[in-house]
Formats: C-alpha cells, structure tokens, sequence
C-alpha cells in the first residue's frame, strides 16, 4: 500500500486466522496457569500436551522459510543441538532425557508457536496481551493470598508468600515471576489507553505486593536492577531522574515491615534471621566451581546434583545460571548461551532504534497528515518499539535472577527467543533501518 507522504510502501503482514490466534493465546494462559494442575481432569487427560499437539499442526501451516532466516537462529540451533548432545554423554542418561523432553523440547514449542503465529503487530498485542493477563491472575492470587494468608507460611524465619502453582510454589520462583513482568508494564505503559493504563497500574501493584512479601533476596536484586535500567531507559533530565526514585525509594522502604527489611540488608551483611542459606550458596559455588575445573566440558544435561552427591556427599543443585551451564555442558555451552544472549540483546536494541527513528519521521509527516493507514503504521512502531524494548529488559532481569537459581532448562529463554525472531520479521516487513 503506497502513500503518497511515503518515499516506501506501507506494510501489509501475513495474517493470522483470528480463530487460531485466539487459540494460540488460550494455549498461553493454559501453560502459564498451570490448568491441569488446577483442574485435575484435565492433568489426567493430558490436556496441555493435547492443546499444543493441536496447534503444532496449525503452526506448520503458518511456518514459512523466510520466517526462520534470521541472524539469531543459528545460535538457537546451536544452542538445541548442544542440550540435545550433552542427554547421551551425560553421567545421569535417564534424569538428562527427562529434563529434555519435558523441558527443552516442550518449552522449545513456544518458541516455534510465536514465530509461526505473531506474524502482525495485531497478532503481537494479543500474545502479549495472553501473557500479561496470565501473569494478572497470578498476581492477584499473590494479592489475594498475602491478605488471607492462604498463601503465607515461615520459611527461614519470616513469613513469605508463596504461589498458588508448583510452577511458582517456591518464594523466588513466585517473586522473579513478578518482576519479569515490570519491564512489559513499564514498555506499554506510556502507548496504553486509560483503561489499560489502569489495569497495568494493578498489575504493577500485584507485582510490587509479590516482590515484597516472599521475602526473596533475588527478587529484591532483579528489582534494583530493573529500577537502574528503566531510570536510564527514561527521556529525562539525570539529575531529576534520580532525585525523584531516590526520595520515593526512600519512603517506601520506611513503610516495609522490619521483617523484610531484615531479608534485603541481609544480602549486604550475610546475616540471617535464621538458616544458613548464604553459606549454603557459597558451599555450592565452591562445588560447582571444583567439579568445573575437573570437569570443563560438562557432566551432562542436570546431571550435576549427582555427581556433586558422588564428589562430596551433597546434593543439592547449583542455585546458579551460570554455573548450571559451566557444570551441565561446559565452557562450550557457556561460550554458545552467551553468543545467544548477545545476538538477541543486539537485535532486540537495533529493532528499537530502527522502530523509534521511524516513529520520528511519521510524527512529522502526521502533523498535516490525517491519513488512517499512516496513523495506523504509526500505532504499529510504536508496538514493536515497545516490545523490543520489554523483552529486552525482560532478558536483563533473568540474567539477574539466573545468579541465583537454576533456569537453563526453563522457558524463559524461548520465550524471548521467540518474540525476538517474531519481532525482526515484523522489523523486515516494515522495511526498518536495523543495524547489523
């Protein structure tokens, strides 16, 4: 479609059937909210597995070769073909074989859904849209849990909130859920109608109630992170920037209760109310590190709890990203997952730029233009601008929760896989200026 403002064509995407998109999303909430585990029948049934079986012979329809031919899928392929090498030549065949196909495969499936599924900045909203209402539900339960004390129980001499999933039972699993969720509030905040402003404010509310009462070390870190990011991620002056997060930190944490207050100076004194979990942490460090050193190419996909039970009689796993991957499938892994980790944080800022340099130019031209299809081309930038730019914070923040616990194997590395891919196919369909 050409406009006559336009020195280029404006984009007309591949299309989604509206039916399947929505069944596509349906599969979102269903994973993320663990319905099977909520409604037993359907656990029994193997509902999900048939949900995604279903879908997958949709997503082979909407797969196109072109949609694959992008910088970061050969890291990705990189990256599965490792996994996959390291379930034979691992010490612990059987526990490694599990961790693949009810890990890597199944997760690896979101990955393929988005790329093949998010083909429009509308097919974009609605999977957003799945994922963040998936994480309103949690939430609230969060919420809802924390009031009650349904979901609040002592653990290491505090009471901390728990979820109300296996997926997010633990304090820092429920507690990094939460702030995974900050950098996509943050992104669409300032291009969301009033409406939707509204809910993401209770989002951000749920997730701030979440990050607080589990009383998780990790998530306090991630959170700081997040904050030092969005600062500078924010078009104003430094100076004020700062004063302003400086005096509003300063009065919230005079209003957290001295049990957590306790839990975040801990990570600075190492002091704890009760339990030895820092020492724990540094004890496994210390193994990992041994069992690297005699081991630099791996011992196998999971497979390090038992060979650290073997090597010193203990056996619980590296609570560390890092090390999982050092001690699993070795310094080549490390050198493959880190590749990976550049080239979408590389992608993800370049789709960006390129989107909000575009942006700049059709505001100009929407000043004596009322075109519908530039404003809609417009609405669209500013879409994939924001995307790029949660997923990228998104990644930031598991890399920060990853010094502290064991997620290799977990989907959230598909996930942005996925919507970094969807996200440079749509950038190549509007023809943006990306930078290689």
């Amino acid at each position: 479609m050409q406009n006559k403002e336009l020195d280029f064509k404006l984009p007309e995407y591949q299309k989604t059937s509206l039916a399947v998109l929505l069944a596509f999303c349906g599969y979102v909430i269903v994973w993320y909210l663990q319905m099977g585990y909520r409604w037993p029948f359907l656990g029994e049934i193997r509902f999900e597995f048939l949900y995604a079986a279903s879908l997958s012979v949709f997503a082979i329809f909407y797969t196109r070769i072109d949609s694959l031919r992008c910088p970061l899928t050969l890291y990705l392929f990189m990256y599965l073909a490792l996994v996959f090498l390291y379930v034979p030549l691992s010490i612990d065949f059987d526990h490694s074989w599990q961790i693949f196909v009810d890990r890597v495969i199944k997760f690896a499936f979101m990955a393929w859904f988005i790329i093949a599924f998010v083909k429009s900045p509308r097919a974009l909203v609605f999977f957003i849209g799945a994922f963040m209402l998936a994480y309103l539900k949690m939430g609230q339960e969060g919420f809802v849990g924390q009031i009650s004390g349904n979901l609040v129980w002592q653990n290491q001499g505090i009471m901390r909130l728990h979820g109300a999933t296996p997926l997010y039972r633990h304090p820092n699993s429920f507690s990094g859920m939460a702030v995974s969720m900050l950098p996509f509030i943050f992104a669409f905040f300032s291009i969301a109608n009033r409406k939707i402003k509204a809910v993401l404010l209770l989002q951000a509310l749920f997730a701030l109630n979440i990050i607080l009462f589990t009383g998780s070390r990790t998530g306090y870190v991630a959170m700081v992170l997040f904050v030092m990011l969005a600062i500078y991620k924010i078009k104003t002056k430094k100076i004020k920037k700062y004063i302003v997060v400086f005096f509003i930190g300063l009065i919230v944490f005079q209003l957290v209760p001295d049990d957590y207050k306790g839990r975040f100076e801990s990570i600075f004194s190492g002091k704890e109310k009760e339990g030895r979990s820092a020492s724990t942490r540094i004890q496994i460090i210390k193994d990992a590190w041994a069992i690297f050193l005699d081991n630099p190419l791996g011992v196998g996909v999971g497979a390090f709890p038992l060979i650290r039970s073997k090597v010193f009689g203990r056996k619980q796993d590296t609570h560390n990203l890092y090390l999982e991957i050092a001690t699993n499938i070795g310094i080549q892994g490390l050198i493959v997952f880190g590749l990976l980790i550049y080239k979408m944080l590389k992608m993800l800022n370049s789709i960006k730029d390129a989107a909000s340099e575009r942006k700049k130019i059709i505001e100009k031209k929407l000043l004596n233009n009322n075109d519908k299809d530039l404003k809609k081309y417009f609405m669209d930038l500013k879409i994939v601008e924001a995307s790029a730019l949660a997923v990228y914070l998104f990644i930031m923040v598991r890399l920060t929760l990853g010094l502290f616990g064991m997620d290799l194997y977990e989907i959230y590395w598909w996930f942005a896989s996925g919507l970094t891919i969807a996200l440079y196919n749509l950038s190549k369909k509007m023809k943006l200026d990306l930078v290689k």
